[in-house]
C-alpha cells in the first residue's frame, strides 16, 4: 500500500511520518534549516509478511503544490493531516480538492498535535474536520507524546490488508519523480509503478523523448526484487541513459507503442466559472507539470502543449492558472493523439463521449489497432466478431455487418455507373466513392469485381466499340506497339493514319473508357500489356530493394523509356494506385490487368475474422 500524506504547511506530517516509521523525510539541508518540507520525502513500515507500507510525504506549502501533487500519483491512500490549533486551512481545502480529483482511492483524515491544545478546543477541531469531511474517518494523533500513534499504525495495517492487488497484466508504465546516479550503480529513477509490471533486464522507454533504455536492476517497495508490479514504489537503475536525459515528470514505459504529442482532448470539470476562451495555463500531469494552451469546445478542451508529452486515456489532471497560483480545474483525457483539425466536429464530440467503449468505437467506423492500443493502454478484450484488415500497413478491424454493407454499396455504385456509361470499361475507385483499398482487394479475389488498370468493373460487364470504332481500332492497334517500350506520341499516330490530332486523341479516349488503352501521358496511349509490363518491373524491382523501394533512375535504366517520359509514367502508376511514393522512393503493388491476384499488401485482401 502506498500512502500520501496532504495537508496545510506546519500541521506536521513529516514528523507524523517519522513517529509512524522512524524516518525522517526531510533530507535536504534547506528543510533542516527551515523546518519545513520543500520537496517529496520517501519512508517505510516493514510488514510481518515482507512487504511494505510506502509513505509519500508531501510538502504543504502553496508554493510548492507542484511538488504535492507529483507526490500524490497513483497512491492507495491518502493521510489528510489537520492540526488541532489551526482546524482545516486554504492548503488543506486545496489538498483535498487535489486527492479528489486525482482520485485517490481511499482518504483518512488525521488531527494531529493533539497535546497542544485543551479538550474543549480539540471537540471544536473535530467538529471543523467533520464539518469539511462528514463520511471520512478521523483519527486524533500527537507525534510530540506519542498519543493515537500506535492506533494509526495498526488502522494502517488493517487497511493495507484490504487494498486489492493492482491488474499487473495491462502495459508497464511509471511516472519519475526523482532521478539521481548511485556510484557503482549508475542512473536511478523512482516513483510508483501505475500499471503492469517489470523485470529486471526489460527494455524499457523514456517518454515523450523516446530514449530506449534497459533495466539493469530494481528495487520495489525499498527491497531487493527481480519484478515490481503496479502499485508498489520503485527504484530502476537504467542503462542507456544519462542523468541529464531523465527527471521528474517523465515517464518510463515498456517497449510497445506509445502515445506522444503535443495535443491531448481532455474532458474538464471546473472548480468556478468556466473558461470559454483560450487561455495559457499550468497542467499537472502525472509528475510533471508543464504549460499549455487550453482550448475549449462543447464540454471538452484542447491542450496544446509546445513540446511532446506523454498520456493515455483515462489519465487525470489538474489545470492551474499560472498568474493567480489557483487551481480552476480539473481533466480526464479522452484522446491522446487526437486531429490536428476538427476537434469540434458533431460526429467526434459524440464519439469522445463514448471512447471508454471499444464498441462505441466500432459504431463510428472503423479502429486503427495501433492507436487504440497507444491510447486505451491494451488491447480490447472480449471483442465481437470483427472484420481485420490493413490500411497503409496498419492493422484496423471493422464490424462485418458493416464491412459487408459497404461491399454491396461498392458493387452497387459499379452497376450503377455500368448503366450510365455502357460503353466505358467502369469507374475508377474514386468515382464511385470507394471507402478502403481492402475492400476492393477483397471483391477482387472473391470474383465480385474485376481490375482493368485503375478502373473496376462487375465480372459480367464488357464494353462494346461501335462498328465504326472497332474498324478503326484494327488500324490503331498495330501501331500502338511502338517499338516495344513506348508506343507513338498522338501526333507521330495521327501522321501514320492521315487524321486530325484532335481526332485520335478523341477516338483514343473512347478506346480508353472501353478498356482498349490507358492513357498514361498527356500525348500517349499505351497498351494493358504494354502497362503490365511495367507494373511488372516496379515489382520487380521492389523485390530486388527488399521492399525498401526504388527511385526513378532505377526505374528509367531498366525501361528503357527516357527521363521525362519515365516520370510520367511514374506518376501513372502513382494515381493508378500500382505504386506508392515516399520522398525519392516507391514502394510497387501488384494489381493485375487480367485479374491475377495481387501480390504486394496480400494480406489486405482476405479479412480476418476476429482480433
Amino acid at each position: 500500500m502506498i500512502v500520501a500524506t496532504a495537508g496545510h504547511v506546519d500541521h506536521g506530517k513529516t514528523s507524523l511520518v517519522r513517529a509512524l516509521t522512524g524516518v525522517d523525510t526531510d533530507r535536504l539541508p534547506e528543510e533542516k534549516r527551515r523546518g519545513m518540507s520543500i520537496d517529496l520525502g520517501f519512508a517505510y513500515l516493514p510488514q510481518a509478511g515482507g512487504e511494505a507500507i510506502a509513505f509519500v510525504d508531501v510538502p504543504g506549502h502553496e508554493r510548492f503544490v507542484r511538488n504535492m501533487t507529483a507526490g500524490v500519483t497513483g497512491i492507495d491512500l491518502a493521510l489528510l493531516v489537520v492540526a488541532a490549533d489551526d482546524g482545516p486551512m486554504p492548503q488543506t481545502r486545496e489538498h483535498l480538492a487535489i486527492l479528489e480529483h486525482l482520485g485517490a482511492p481511499r482518504l483518512l483524515a488525521v488531527l494531529s498535535k493533539i497535546d497542544r491544545v485543551a479538550p474543549e478546543r480539540l471537540v471544536e477541531a473535530e467538529a471543523e474536520l467533520r464539518a469539511l469531511l462528514p463520511d471520512t474517518e478521523i483519527m486524533k494523533v500527537s507525534s510530540a507524546t506519542g498519543e493515537g500513534v500506535d492506533a494509526l499504525r495498526s488502522r494502517l495495517v488493517a487497511l493495507a490488508r484490504d487494498i486489492p492487488p493492482r491488474d499487473s497484466a495491462q502495459r508497464f508504465r511509471m511516472h519519475v519523480d526523482r532521478a539521481f546516479v548511485i556510484d557503482g550503480l549508475g542512473l536511478v529513477v523512482t516513483g510508483t509503478v501505475a500499471s503492469g509490471a517489470i523485470d529486471a533486464g526489460d527494455e524499457v522507454q523514456v517518454l515523450p523523448a523516446g530514449r530506449k533504455a534497459r533495466v539493469r536492476s530494481l528495487r520495489a517497495n525499498n527491497g531487493e526484487a527481480a519484478r515490481a508490479v503496479a502499485g508498489q514504489r520503485c527504484a530502476l537503475a537504467l542503462h542507456g541513459v544519462s542523468r541529464d536525459e531523465v527527471g521528474r515528470g517523465d515517464v518510463i514505459a515498456d517497449a510497445g507503442p506509445v502515445p506522444v504529442s503535443k495535443l491531448l482532448d481532455i474532458e474538464v470539470a471546473w472548480f468556478g466559472a468556466p473558461i470559454t476562451r483560450p487561455k495559457a495555463l499550468a497542467v499537472h500531469l502525472g509528475t510533471a507539470m508543464r504549460q499549455a494552451r487550453l482550448s475549449p469546445f462543447a464540454r471538452f478542451a484542447r491542450l496544446a502543449f509546445p513540446h511532446e508529452v506523454s498520456a493515455w486515456h483515462g489519465d487525470r489532471l489538474l489545470l492551474r492558472d499560472p498568474g493567480t497560483q489557483r487551481l480552476i480545474g480539473a481533466g480526464v483525457v479522452v484522446d491522446s493523439l487526437p486531429p490536428a483539425r476538427g476537434a469540434g466536429r458533431r460526429e467526434r464530440i459524440a464519439g469522445l463521449d463514448a471512447t471508454q467503449a471499444f464498441d462505441a468505437l466500432l459504431a463510428d467506423g472503423m479502429v486503427d489497432m495501433a492507436w487504440f492500443e497507444k491510447v486505451f493502454h491494451e488491447a480490447p478484450r472480449d471483442a465481437p466478431e470483427l472484420v481485420a484488415f490493413a490500411v497503409r500497413g496498419d492493422r484496423h478491424v471493422m464490424r462485418r455487418e458493416r464491412w459487408d454493407d459497404l461491399c454491396t454499396q461498392l458493387e452497387r455504385a459499379v452497376g450503377e455507373w455500368h448503366a450510365a456509361h455502357a460503353e466505358s470499361i467502369g469507374p475508377r475507385p474514386s468515382e464511385v466513392g470507394a471507402p478502403l483499398a481492402a475492400i476492393i482487394d477483397f471483391l477482387v479475389e472473391a470474383g465480385r469485381l474485376v481490375r482493368e488498370g485503375p478502373c473496376l468493373r462487375l465480372p459480367g460487364h464488357r464494353p462494346v466499340l461501335t462498328p465504326q470504332d472497332e474498324a478503326l481500332w484494327q488500324k490503331f492497334a498495330p501501331l500502338l506497339e511502338g517499338d516495344g517500350a513506348k508506343p507513338p506520341r498522338v501526333h507521330e499516330l495521327a501522321a501514320q493514319l492521315a487524321m486530325e490530332p484532335k481526332a485520335v486523341t478523341d477516338f483514343l479516349q473512347r478506346a480508353a473508357r472501353a478498356g482498349r488503352v490507358h492513357r498514361v501521358a498527356p500525348n500517349r496511349y499505351f497498351l494493358p500489356r504494354s502497362v503490365e509490363r511495367l507494373v511488372d518491373l516496379a515489382v520487380s524491382l521492389d523485390e530486388e530493394s527488399a521492399h525498401q523501394g526504388f527511385g526513378a533512375a532505377t526505374f528509367r535504366d531498366r525501361c528503357g523509356l527516357g527521363r521525362n517520359l519515365t516520370i510520367e509514367v511514374l506518376e501513372y502508376l502513382d494515381s493508378s494506385g500500382y505504386t506508392r511514393r515516399a520522398g525519392d522512393l516507391r514502394r510497387a503493388r501488384k494489381i493485375s490487368l487480367e485479374e491475377k491476384r495481387p501480390r504486394w499488401g496480400a494480406r489486405t485482401s482476405n479479412p480476418e475474422r476476429g482480433v
